[in-house]
Parts: C-alpha cells; structure tokens; sequence
C-alpha cells in the first residue's frame, strides 16, 4: 500500500502545473530525480532457470506428498513471477523513457 501511494503521490506531482518563479528545483529536476530514485530500488530481473528450478523443490500439502509443477499452488507462484517480471519491465522502460525526455533524447506523449 505505502509503495502504491507513493506511486500515485508521484504521478500527482508529474501532472503540469503553473510556473512558479521560486528558486529551487525546477518540476523537470525533481521528476527526473525521482525516477532515478525508483530505478535504483528495482529489483534485479528473475533469472528464469533458478526460479523453476526453485520451484521443483517445492513441496506441496503433506497428505499429497507432491512436489514441484505437480502442485496447483506452485504453478500459480511460477505465473505470478511470471507477471511481476513483465511488471518490472515495464516499470524500469518508462521511468528510463521518463528520464530521457526529460534530457529531449526522446520524445513522450502525455
């Protein structure tokens, strides 16, 4: 919940708003900040093979006495890394592209 407010205080912050004459950072500056912040507290990507391999070991209920992709709750943990990793990327690519509009490397939308 904290890192999805935070998130979302965030993205409130990064809407335009009107110039102000003071002089400290400028809205570019503290957003790109920001951005580099969240990319340094990223986690590292999943390395596929340990995670399955992880997962083999997995043991399931005792009364079933099954292990690995035999267990309806592991295969669901292997989906959502799955997910969350798709999740990273997309997280890791806009706050890089957020960055380099910022520096007019490229050009975003609003």
């Amino acid at each position: 919940m904290k890192e999805s407010i935070e998130m979302i205080f965030t993205i409130m912050e990064t809407r335009p708003k009107e110039a102000s004459s003071g002089a400290g950072k400028t809205r570019e500056e503290i957003v790109k900040e920001k951005a580099i912040d969240f990319l340094s507290k990223m986690p590292l990507d999943y390395n596929e093979n340990e995670v399955r391999e992880l997962i083999k070991k997995l043991s399931g209920p005792k009364a079933l006495g099954s292990v690995g992709y035999s267990v309806p709750l592991n295969i669901f943990l292997s989906q959502e890394i799955a997910r969350m990793q798709v999740i990273f990327n997309i997280v890791r690519k806009t706050l890089v592209d957020a960055c380099d509009a910022i520096d007019g490397q490229i050009i975003m939308t609003a």
